[in-house]
């Protein structure tokens, strides 16, 4: 719950879609950082595990704060942007519009769990897991190390940046039941 301007309480719940000024500036914002952050942090070792986190998390934050509608929007960008700034491996651009999936994945499931948002934040992390996983190793044919960086980190960095989240949304809910299962 939050205050608007005239001291109302108002619910702060998961919209569909957002298309209020305010929201559409949500969602350029959201954008803009889960591009920045990773074409920032390129260059630092291990930078998938910190890039990884911050994206999911702004992911999450989307889905929670604008919709699924935009969100959709925040997730399909980052890897597209990525691979054609040059900041993925050249073999991963077959795996782009799986990652794009497997965003998608996780917003829905996510979405589909907003009353129980721990439950969402590891049923969407572990469903994009698996849906990365079953395409990497059954059906595409790419190097070892570029199969591993699309396995187990996606669900350590999507719990990772969906607890971040969980903890966002319950300082500003205020929401007891945020990490209800």
């Amino acid at each position: 719950m939050i205050q608007d301007s005239q001291n109302k309480t108002i619910a702060i719940t998961f919209p569909i879609a957002a298309y209020q000024p305010k929201d559409l500036a949500w969602t350029l914002a959201f954008i803009f950082t889960a591009i920045a952050f990773p074409a920032l942090l390129a260059h630092t070792p291990q930078n998938q595990w910190i890039t990884g986190t911050i994206v999911n998390a702004i992911i999450f934050l989307a889905v929670w704060r604008v919709g699924i509608v935009n969100a959709t929007f925040v997730a399909a960008l980052p890897s597209s942007i990525a691979l054609v700034r040059g900041l993925l491996p050249a073999p991963m651009a077959i795996l782009v519009p799986y990652i794009i999936v497997s965003n998608l994945v996780l917003i829905l499931i996510f979405y589909s769990f907003k009353k129980h948002r721990l439950t969402g934040v590891i049923a969407a992390s572990a469903a994009k897991f698996a849906f990365l996983f079953v395409i990497t190793t059954l059906f595409i044919p790419i190097s070892h190390p570029l199969i591993g960086m699309l396995q187990w980190p996606q669900l350590a960095t999507a719990l990772a940046g969906g607890l971040i989240t969980a903890s966002i949304i319950k300082i500003f809910t205020g929401n007891r039941q945020s990490f209800s299962s």
